[in-house]
Parts: C-alpha cells; sequence; structure tokens
C-alpha cells in the first residue's frame, strides 16, 4: 500500500524538497515513558546549550523553511516551521512538553538535527496521507476545540482524503489523527530539502529509528520521497542510507 506520497505541483514549486518516511509498526507506546522523556529534556537542553545566542533564523536549517514560506506568501514571523517554533519555545526556557513515547522522540530528533519531524496514527488514515496543494472541501481540526477550518485553496498541505492532517506544510498539525499511547502504526514524515537539510535528515531518520525500535520494541520501514520518486510504498521498503 502507498503510505506516503507529494504530488508533482509540490516539486514544480521546489524541485529540491525531499522526505524520508518512518512507518513504525507494532508500537508499544506505552513502554520506557521516563526515557523518552529524559531524551527529550537532553535534546532540549542540548539546543539551549548550542544556540542560545543565536537568533534561530540565523541557522541555515531554520532559514531555508523561512525562505520557502516567503516564497509561497506566508509571513515567517506569523508562521513558522514546527522545528522553528520547537527551537524558539525551547530558548524561550520553556521546552516542548512530555505527551507519550512517540511524540517525545520524534521532537527529541527533531531538536537534536533540526528538520521538521511529523507523527501520525496510520489507523486513521487508511489510505495513506499526501502533501498537496489544498483543494475545495479540505478541512482541518486545530488543536483543542477549535471549529473547523478550511485552508486556502493552494495552500500546501498533508491530507487524508480532504482531511488536513497539517496545515502551511509544516506549520501545524490537526486533532484528527495524533499519536495517543494506543497507537500502534506511525507515520514519521522527516521534510528537508536537498543540500540544505538533507544530511540531518538522514541522521535524524537514523536516530529516530534506534529509539523506535530499542524503546517501543517497533518494527520500522523507511522510504525517500523524493522529485524521481514520489510516492513511497510500504510494501517495498525503500530504504536510504
Amino acid at each position: 500500500m502507498a503510505v506516503f506520497c507529494v504530488s508533482s505541483e509540490v516539486f514544480e514549486q521546489f524541485p529540491d524538497y525531499l522526505v524520508i518516511v518512518l512507518v513504525a509498526d507494532r508500537v508499544e507506546n506505552r513502554r520506557h515513558v521516563e526515557r523518552a522523556r529524559t531524551l527529550l529534556a537532553e535534546s532540549a537542553r542540548l539546543a539551549w546549550e548550542r544556540w542560545r545566542a543565536i537568533d534561530p533564523k540565523a541557522l541555515p536549517e531554520i532559514d531555508v523553511w523561512r525562505r520557502a514560506f516567503r516564497r509561497l506568501g506566508w509571513s515567517a514571523s506569523t508562521y513558522q516551521s514546527s522545528v522553528e517554533a520547537l527551537v524558539r519555545r525551547t530558548l524561550k526556557g520553556n521546552p516542548p512538553p512530555s505527551i507519550n513515547p512517540a511524540v517525545d522522540l520524534a521532537n527529541a530528533a527533531s531538536l537534536r538535527f533540526l528538520v521538521p519531524i511529523g507523527a501520525h496514527d496510520l489507523a486513521t488514515a487508511p489510505n495513506g496521507l499526501t502533501v498537496r496543494a489544498s483543494l475545495p472541501g479540505d478541512r482541518f481540526l486545530p488543536l483543542g476545540d477549535g471549529a473547523p477550518e478550511e485552508p486556502e485553496v493552494g495552500e500546501i498541505v498533508y491530507v487524508h482524503d480532504h482531511d488536513v492532517r497539517t496545515r502551511r506544510w509544516v506549520w501545524r498539525q490537526s486533532r484528527t489523527g495524533l499519536v495517543t499511547p494506543d497507537s500502534r502504526t506511525i507515520l514519521f514524515p522527516i521534510d528537508a530539502f536537498q543540500g540544505v537539510t538533507a544530511a540531518a535528515a538522514v541522521a535524524a531518520a537514523d536516530w529516530l529509528s534506534e529509539q523506535l525500535q530499542s524503546l517501543l520494541g517497533a518494527t520500522v520501514q523507511r522510504g525517500l520521497v523524493e522529485l524521481n520518486q514520489p510516492v513511497f510504498d510500504s510494501a517495498l521498503g525503500d530504504a536510504i542510507s
């Protein structure tokens, strides 16, 4: 089954865009809660030590997303990539809270390697996820109890059918498909750009895969989605190194 794909219209605008996809199956997301929490705290501490004297927008890994957002007409001050938001709150002394082991590990990897990393429960997305321009009828449910939103037509979104899972590319995730302690099959997209953050994405995938297997007992499949390979089929196990 194809579990992840990126539409040609996204690659037309950003041919250097790529996603490393991790699919973790048989996740035991109630194991090693404290260890995952500790790794998240360690990543926050490392981020503080490395970048406390730096404006995050000066970091190339963050600036690449700010430039991409500006190309799309999105204010870089209003809409921040998920990784920039993580770094900024950490440098303000408000590191990301512990949620559950799988999400904590994803956030830890994002902070360590400065790449956006999502976490989606695949049980709620039997048709997989697509990165594409939004269409009329697409709907986004913000976190909490906010009212449904309709993304601007043409906005880059993560979507399952017409259910938008992430707005403005890697900005904000919906409450649909959130990973819970009972999630068993989880998709972790690691978004990057060739020549800027591709190596960091590979390192993040290596680290996160190891933690998912050793701490949560998961079986992990890994794939690469890019311009010349826009679909990841979990049955194929398209591995990269």
